[in-house]
């Protein structure tokens, strides 16, 4: 009897945090195909919100993105997320492919932990493919595919602890001076555990050496 107590208070708890799973932070602000300049740090923040398929109250948060350019086809960058109730923090690794006729396609691999208050936290896997064309030296359009495979903490042995998350992601990004850009983008979700998103932030790119690359 006790035995079956517990299995049915652990279904209720997995229950509840699936049920969260909506409203959760994810890994948004995906960015351009293009990766941080050779030579530059780049800061990246946006005010974001989560609108989840069920009809739930939307989610209003922060995104955040700090990257280095460690040669010009390849940098890294740090993340986070901060919502109600979610803290979001990671990392990814973004690797551009292909580079002709301002055409650009890249691919990114990270993960990422979400601390959360009133379910359980959770690990991630993050994917994303993106491609993009510069309509003109400061004008850009791009869209990709992003994905997340993510595993609850704390569940007990025997019950399912992991979800997927699969989004479309068009995006704009303008430059608005030298090494200022202007960054909208938005998530569509493609599965009941992704919420559609919108972000509209501003990226920074601060030279760190004598051979900085600047825009292109």
């Amino acid at each position: 009897m006790c035995k079956q107590s517990c299995v049915v208070a652990a279904s209720a708890v997995i229950a509840l945090a699936l049920g969260a799973v909506p409203a959760r932070a994810q890994s948004l602000l995906q960015g351009s195909p293009d990766t941080v300049w050779y030579g530059n740090v780049r800061l990246e923040g946006a005010p974001a919100e989560m609108y989840p398929h069920d009809g739930g109250s939307d989610n209003t948060g922060a995104v955040f993105r700090l990257g280095y350019g460690l040669t010009s086809r390849f940098n890294l960058e740090a993340k986070s997320g901060f919502f109600d109730g979610v803290t979001l923090l990671g990392g990814d690794a973004h690797v551009r492919l292909y580079d002709r006729k301002d055409t650009v396609a890249a691919v990114t691999v990270g993960g990422h932990h979400a601390f959360v208050s009133d379910a359980l936290d959770s690990n991630a896997l993050d994917l994303a493919a993106t491609a993009g064309h510069w309509f003109s030296p400061r004008l850009q359009v791009y869209a990709g595919f992003a994905y997340s495979f993510e595993k609850l903490n704390g569940v007990p042995r025997g019950l399912d602890d992991t979800f997927s998350r699969w989004y479309l992601v068009p995006g704009l990004r303008v430059g608005v001076s030298k090494r200022v850009d202007v960054l909208v983008e938005g998530g569509v979700g493609l599965d009941d555990n992704a919420p559609y998103y919108v972000t509209a932030g501003v990226a920074f790119n601060l030279p760190v050496t004598d051979r900085a690359a600047g825009r292109r």
